[in-house]
């Protein structure tokens, strides 16, 4: 089992743990951006941005796992992601750092964007990069 979910979804089990190590390591150990902070709502940026690339990263892995981009790609990608940002959340709650219902937001409108984008984006990545 775990053969195959490499297999097909090597790519976003890194992304777990690239996501696993940003959002959960000590808050006196994040690195300093202060320059990033002017940026208005930088750190929903951020959310949105690695739930959106997380999101194609499954979605990517379970088109290739099912042979095609079905309506079951969909569906369980939306819910792998949704359950993790979900679960990290919380997960930050009790080591110390904040709870933010703002980021749940943006990283389930990175999930959606990145569903609704997909087809394109799988377009774009084969046909012209």
């Amino acid at each position: 089992m775990i053969i195959k979910i490499l297999k097909y979804h090597w790519r976003a089990v890194l992304w777990i743990i690239v996501i696993g190590v940003a959002c959960l390591m000590p808050a006196n150990k994040v690195p300093d951006v202060s320059f990033f902070l002017k940026i208005p709502h930088f750190d929903k940026i951020v959310h949105f941005a690695m739930y959106f690339i997380f999101t194609l990263f499954l979605m990517s892995g379970f088109s290739r796992q099912y042979g095609k981009t079905s309506i079951k790609a969909y569906v369980l990608s939306f819910v792998w992601a949704f359950l993790f940002g979900v679960l990290i959340e919380f997960i930050q709650e009790k080591i110390g750092r904040n709870y933010n219902i703002y980021d749940m937001i943006a990283n389930t409108t990175g999930i959606i964007v990145s569903l609704l984008l997909f087809n394109s984006i799988k377009w774009i990545l084969r046909n012209i990069l």
